[in-house]
């Protein structure tokens, strides 16, 4: 959308998400990240930042898009675009807001849902032509090049996120090492590096010295990390849509969330659907993986 518009686009969002991807979109923004809608999110948390402030920050507003797909009815939110007042205000269909302009929210996928609002503006828009490896700063791309240089000719990578902080999103650590046991045994081509910001210690199994972490590095740098991979396996995250826009073949597992909205949309793929994760064989995963390699890698 940032190479659609003449005037300038102030992006209201937290630093972080600027800092990582929304810098491409424009240089104008506004930090978000203390402003809490349903209050402290929890003990301790930095001092927040009222409507009246923000309100000041963001200036004056022509036209108000809401990218937020979701239902959420916010007392805060409400408030803050009220006093904005706004000439024209965009917004996907919602039960508690109203919006001059509705976006339908179709059975689609996540990002087909999103690229929904560029073509309001150019219906010709292709969601392919935008749908890129996460930008990062060079000197950060040069560092994951260079940890990628360091693993042996002739060997390939397989990048393995296991961590969330939803527990029905997560896949028995068990299961985790017994499918890198399998998997590494057949594969004497492959290491495996396991991402993330938690503590799962999968170097534990009988292949765990081809097992490295790579724990708790900035998002960025895993993000570049993921990009440099042969091959990905993970829970949905957003290290899954990390690797599918650098178009890394992946398999993706699925429990409580639904692969046709959160899953690859991009790259080489293959999904493992059940009612719950606990309900993911290694068996399954072993399977998709190996008829991804056999066809893309």
């Amino acid at each position: 959308m940032g190479e659609m518009f003449s005037a300038p686009l102030t992006l209201l969002c937290p630093k972080i998400a600027f800092d990582l991807s929304f810098h491409e979109v424009s240089p104008h923004y506004v930090d978000t990240t203390r402003f809490y809608p349903e209050g402290l999110p929890f003990p301790g948390a930095p001092e927040g930042i009222d409507c009246e402030t923000l309100v000041e920050q963001i200036g004056e507003v022509d036209v108000l898009i809401n990218t937020v797909s979701f239902n959420m009815r916010s007392n805060s939110v409400r408030s803050l675009r009220q006093r904005l007042a706004p000439m024209t205000t965009i917004g996907f269909q919602n039960d508690f807001e109203k919006y001059d302009v509705v976006v339908p929210k179709d059975a689609c996928h996540s990002a087909e849902l999103m690229f929904k609002l560029a073509r309001l503006f150019d219906p010709s828009a292709r969601i392919e032509t935008y749908a890129q490896p996460v930008s990062i700063p060079a000197s950060v791309q040069e560092k994951a090049r260079s940890i990628r240089a360091a693993v042996p000719d002739g060997v390939k990578v397989l990048v393995v996120h296991a961590d969330t902080d939803w527990a029905d999103k997560k896949w028995p650590v068990t299961r985790f090492i017994g499918l890198l046991d399998r998997f590494l045994s057949r594969h004497r081509d492959f290491v495996a590096w396991v991402v993330g910001m938690g503590h799962e210690e999968l170097n534990v199994g009988r292949e765990r010295e081809r097992v490295i972490p790579y724990l708790g590095l900035p998002l960025d740098l895993t993000m570049g990390l993921v990009a440099t991979a042969d091959l990905f396996v993970g829970i949905d995250s957003c290290m899954l849509h990390a690797a599918d826009l650098a178009r890394v073949p992946g398999v993706g597992l699925f429990g409580p969330t639904r692969s046709g909205t959160w899953g690859f949309r991009f790259g080489p793929h293959r999904h493992v659907d059940q009612r719950t994760m606990a309900d993911i064989t290694v068996e399954e995963v072993v399977g998709a993986m190996e008829d991804l390699v056999g066809h893309h890698v």
